[in-house]
């Protein structure tokens, strides 16, 4: 069905992924059996508490499934120009929005309203990262091969950043801050624009200094500089416990250790699904950034490497397309989702296993929360929407062809 030109469809475009698709799908079955199995522990309500998560669960995943259908029917560069002004003030109010709430964890990143007697939350920086990625690809599309500079290519791109980073860093959200600016620093690095190539050199050397600079802030240097800083405080805490939880394992170790505990005791083959102790009471966000400690004390490593290969097969594709189109808008979308799934798995496995300080990142697709899956899966559809239209063109076998010559400009479709 068409409504003004938008095709209203649950049917993937021709040409899209399989294996992305299955993988993406996979992913969210197995996270909600997961959520459903976790919140056993949390039901203080009896069996209608769990059927309460079902719903909501469930809402989440339609809302989510057709985004991805109709961001992977509908989306391309041409639409997504025009609607980027729209979209930008949307998600920068909703962004703002949010320090009119209570604060949670010390951050205030989420907007709360209640539907039929039920509280939801929006976490609006989850949406900002796919956004980023789209303005970087939008805008180096509309430059292709022309000689601008630097500031004409990444005048709007700079806008937008600052617009939703300001509201991100005035909410105190670490983890949401890290992950934005890390996939905008990766999308900046992809073009080979001629005005770009300077910045992206200076960039270049930026990151090999910020890898130094992180290593140094993680040890007790930064322990110190972080508790000097009142607003900052909290960080200090969260690098003394990935060093040592056990340090104050009755308070801000408590979280980590429990988690570690779980891991432990799942072993290779796990306790088997439903029979997890942590959940208990012990971990009280077990449905959300520990969700992979009780995943593996249920389902042990087998579990956490099912994870692991769904994740390997939709990074796979996505850089395989990425790779092989001459259409450098594309790349961005591409290895920028990319990013920002591989992002995310770092920063959350690291902190559950107590390898980094704790950030609060969600494990896409498997931990609760609509606004991450919805965030997700809109990327993936976007993702779709430009595979399908690699492959309708016949891009790839292109690429051969081209493969020594200078890359082709991008042109907005």
């Amino acid at each position: 069905m068409r409504i003004k030109n938008l095709v209203v469809s649950i049917k993937m475009p021709k040409k899209y992924d399989m294996p992305i698709h299955i993988a993406s799908l996979l992913l969210v079955v197995f996270g909600t059996l997961m959520i459903i199995s976790t919140n056993v522990g949390n039901a203080t309500g009896g069996v209608m508490d769990i059927v309460k998560v079902m719903i909501k669960q469930s809402i989440f995943i339609i809302v989510s499934y057709l985004l991805l259908t109709f961001f992977a029917n509908n989306f391309n560069m041409g639409r997504a120009k025009k609607a980027l002004p729209i979209v930008g003030i949307l998600i920068m109010v909703a962004l703002i929005a949010t320090q009119f709430s209570k604060e949670v964890y010390g951050s205030k990143a989420w907007i709360r309203f209640a539907i039929a007697g039920q509280i939801v939350t929006i976490q609006p920086s989850e949406f900002a990262k796919v956004f980023i990625i789209v303005v970087m690809a939008v805008y180096v599309a509309i430059a292709g091969n022309n000689r601008w500079n630097f500031m004409r290519i990444m005048q709007w791109p700079f806008i937008y950043f600052f617009m939703c980073l300001i509201p991100i860093i005035l909410q105190k959200d670490i983890g949401s801050m890290l992950v934005f600016v890390m996939i905008s620093v990766l999308c900046f690095l992809i073009p080979s624009n001629r005005g770009l190539r300077k910045q992206q050199k200076i960039m270049r050397i930026l990151i090999m200094i910020g890898c130094v600079g992180a290593l140094v802030l993680m040890s007790d240097i930064g322990v110190k500089l972080f508790s000097s800083i009142q607003p900052l405080s909290h960080i200090a805490v969260r690098i003394e416990n990935a060093a040592n939880p056990f340090t104050d394992p009755f308070n801000n170790g408590y979280q980590t250790i429990n988690g570690l505990y779980g891991i432990a005791r799942g072993g290779l083959k796990g306790v088997g699904l439903g029979n997890s102790i942590q959940k208990y009471g012990y971990l009280t966000q077990s449905d959300n950034d520990f969700i992979l400690a009780i995943i593996i004390e249920e389902l042990g490593l087998f579990g956490f490497l099912f994870i692991v290969l769904c994740y390997l097969t939709i990074i796979r594709q996505l850089f395989y397309y990425a790779k092989h189109t001459v259409n450098e808008g594309y790349k961005i979308i591409l290895f920028g989702t990319a990013s920002y799934i591989f992002i995310h798995f770092i920063l959350n496995v690291g902190g559950v296993g107590g390898l980094i300080p704790l950030t609060g990142v969600p494990l896409l697709f498997i931990s609760s929360g609509g606004s991450s899956l919805m965030a997700i899966m809109s990327a993936i559809g976007i993702s779709q929407a430009v595979i399908s239209r690699i492959r309708r063109q016949g891009a790839i076998r292109k690429v051969k062809r081209v493969k020594k010559k200078e890359p082709q400009g991008d042109r907005v479709l």
